[in-house]
């Protein structure tokens, strides 16, 4: 049987091999590479989106024309009718099929928020772990250390909400077809359908630019504080950001100030 000791030494190099492996990770690897590379990736993803053609979006189920009145004025609204297939072979359903377009968008936007989320996480335990014991004075590097960890976690927690949001849109468009299958003669139904695929494309665009302003602003964050976020206790508070400061100041107010 193991001594106490020696059982405690042996939990002690694994838990210091996980605070260097974070720590590797977080710093030489995340800030200083993955950012800047997720940085340029999302730029040009972001470019190409804002240049698409929302009439590619709008997919609008045709209303049933048979049940049309004789005199009715043909509709100027551009029309494209929901692809339909068996839900399973023999089946005695069919399937009305999603706006392709806005299932491939999400499927690619889904893995970049998550990701987000991973590295968020990575860096918020390499923050945290590096958090000195409290003392009475000589706080203001463990404040950056904190409101740095606090922006993580927010940043975190934003883009948890995020991912939440697309199976609010699915189960919006399911009422909404659902209605268009009982009373295929209102076009209101049919014309609320390809507004909101358009207003979530547009929203998952934003998500995507969101992103893309996180990723440049805690890469900003970090790098500014870097030292501090390291080694958090010094006699020296001054010019800490590189400007000319004289006085500590409140790092959450210049967060704000910064658009962060």
């Amino acid at each position: 049987m193991a001594s106490p000791l020696k059982l405690e030494q042996d939990v002690q190099g694994k838990v210091d091999s996980f605070r260097a492996r974070i720590a590797q990770e977080a710093e030489d690897y995340l800030v200083y590479t993955f950012f800047p590379q997720k940085l340029s990736e999302l730029d040009g993803r972001v470019q190409e989106l804002c240049l698409q053609d929302l009439s590619r979006i709008r997919l609008v189920p045709a209303p049933d024309t048979a049940r049309d009145g004789p005199n009715r004025d043909p509709q100027p609204l551009q029309t494209q009718s929901f692809i339909k297939v068996l839900a399973m072979p023999g089946g005695k359903g069919q399937l009305l099929r999603s706006n392709q377009h806005l299932v491939e968008l999400i499927q690619h936007v889904k893995p970049e928020i998550e990701l987000l989320r991973e590295k968020c996480n990575t860096l918020w335990m390499w923050v945290q772990l590096l958090l000195p014991k409290a003392e009475d004075s000589n706080n203001f590097g463990v404040s950056i250390q904190e409101d740095t960890a606090d922006q993580l976690w927010t940043v975190e927690s934003t883009a948890a909400s995020c991912l939440r949001r697309f199976s609010t849109y699915y189960n919006t468009q399911a009422k909404l077809v659902s209605k268009i299958v009982k009373y295929p003669q209102v076009e209101d139904y049919h014309r609320t359908v390809a507004e909101v695929d358009e207003n979530e494309y547009q929203s998952v665009c934003q998500i995507l630019l969101h992103e893309w302003n996180q990723y440049a602003t805690l890469h900003d964050v970090i790098l500014k504080n870097v030292e501090k976020i390291r080694t958090p206790w010094s006699t020296n508070t001054d010019n800490l950001y590189g400007g000319p400061f004289s006085t500590p100041f409140s790092f959450r107010s210049w967060l704000s100030c910064s658009g962060s």
